[in-house]
């Protein structure tokens, strides 16, 4: 089974289906789309994202082959070189979040939080910082075939939940502070509400490249979905 075909019957599994379903109704959105979207909870965004990014971007790094990757902020870091001749997933993803680390900060502070209230952040919820926490997992273990057919599965189903809550959040009545999708503060949701050019297509080449089986495969795909959504569960109850 091709690269491209473990992909696709990934994304017909019940569980992806669910997870969807799950993300589509879920009461986060659901309280942004309202206008009923608290501080403390668009705070919450803030402050969990900012943990997942510099933890994704180091597994991102060792997946790409830059084990020594490990900055204590990716503001002003600088990408290593690729060490492979072709285009690969994780150096691309590594470069995404680098690039958006600063838009972070500018939607931090608009809700009044600096980078160095970010990096204090605490509590933080673990249900909210499962989803990092697993992917440093498959870092560890070199599982790249895993990691890039997760990130074909799960990347659209998180570019999905930010065009939704781009969408809320622009709405200038019910949230005064933004003007429209263009505010600067909206750039991080805005960028990764932007689908990723030719994402099957580098995840595939790794998944043919490591010549893994869709059984081998199929459990780290499922286990990262229900981390997406128990992120979003995290920072909703930060209104509680």
């Amino acid at each position: 089974m091709s690269g491209l075909d473990i992909i696709s019957k990934i994304r017909q599994e019940a569980f992806n289906q669910e997870t969807d379903e799950k993300l589509i109704s879920h009461p986060y959105l659901k309280a942004a789309e309202n206008g009923i979207l608290t501080l403390a909870q668009r705070q919450a965004f803030a402050r969990e994202q900012y943990h997942v990014q510099l933890s994704d971007a180091r597994s991102f790094a060792v997946l790409a082959g830059h084990e020594g990757f490990a900055p204590s902020t990716l503001t002003g870091a600088s990408v290593p070189e690729a060490k492979r001749d072709k285009v690969d997933l994780f150096q691309f993803l590594l470069g995404g979040e680098v690039y958006a680390a600063p838009l972070l900060l500018n939607y931090a502070t608009k809700l009044g939080l600096d980078e160095d209230a970010l990096q204090k952040s605490a509590p933080l919820n673990a249900k909210s910082q499962a989803y990092p926490s697993y992917w440093a997992r498959l870092a560890l273990s070199g599982n790249r075939a895993a990691g890039a057919a997760a990130c074909a599965v799960n990347f659209p189903a998180w570019g999905q939940m930010c065009r939704k809550l781009l969408d809320a959040l622009k709405d200038g009545e019910a949230y005064e502070e933004y003007k429209g999708d263009d505010d600067d503060a909206l750039a991080f949701v805005k960028f990764f509400a932007t689908p990723i050019d030719d994402l099957d297509k580098m995840a595939a080449a790794i998944i043919d490249e490591e010549n893994a089986t869709y059984e081998e495969i199929i459990e780290p795909v499922r286990l990262l979905q229900q981390y997406e959504i128990m992120f979003w569960d995290g920072i909703f109850e930060a209104g509680n």
